[in-house]
């Protein structure tokens, strides 16, 4: 009974998140944003990108890019990965990514998704993916290493801004000392 009282107050309380981080009154999204620090779950992890995405309030994104700094469940990695996926997230990428390296997350099972979103986005974007990659510990196949180098390089050629060139440079030189399996 007694756990059945408490799953009853713990959905409640998901409810409220979920309700209070698609309304317009920016006092109620930050509450929930607080809330949902010591209460959320995968659904309000979804939600609070959805609101990130939505906002135009300058505080209620300062606190949700802060959240993902803060993350510490491996669970968060679907989500985060399916927004940085996602173009509608697209002004958002370099925050989406740094929050893996932020957070001590492994982003490694998507090295690919990484050094594509490097080349195809802006500066920030591929300074954020080469502070993640840089932090793998992680085995990769040679070959992949050096595809992934090869689409780096081939990059390099085709950028016009010097210091993305330089960056993605940079990137092709971590790719290709990452681990090898079997080395």
């Amino acid at each position: 009974m007694q756990n059945e009282i408490r799953m009853s107050e713990e959905n409640k309380e998901i409810k409220s998140i979920l309700s209070d981080l698609q309304s317009k009154d920016t006092t109620k999204i930050l509450d929930a944003l607080k809330r949902n620090r010591k209460d959320g779950n995968q659904a309000t992890f979804k939600a609070v990108l959805l609101c990130l995405k939505d906002t135009d309030d300058p505080d209620v994104e300062a606190n949700i890019i802060q959240f993902l700094h803060d993350l510490k469940d491996e669970s968060s990695i679907p989500p985060l990965i399916e927004a940085i996926e996602n173009e509608e997230y697209s002004y958002y990428h370099s925050f989406l990514i740094a929050s893996f390296w932020q957070s001590s997350l492994d982003g490694s099972d998507y090295i690919e998704l990484f050094i594509r979103k490097a080349i195809e986005n802006d500066y920030m974007t591929a300074l954020e993916v080469l502070t993640v990659v840089e932090n793998f510990d992680n085995f990769f196949t040679q070959d992949e290493l050096i595809e992934y180098e090869a689409d780096l390089n081939e990059a390099v050629l085709e950028e016009e801004n010097e210091e993305k060139k330089k960056l993605l440079e940079s990137l092709a030189d971590v790719v290709r000392n990452l681990p090898i399996e079997g080395e």
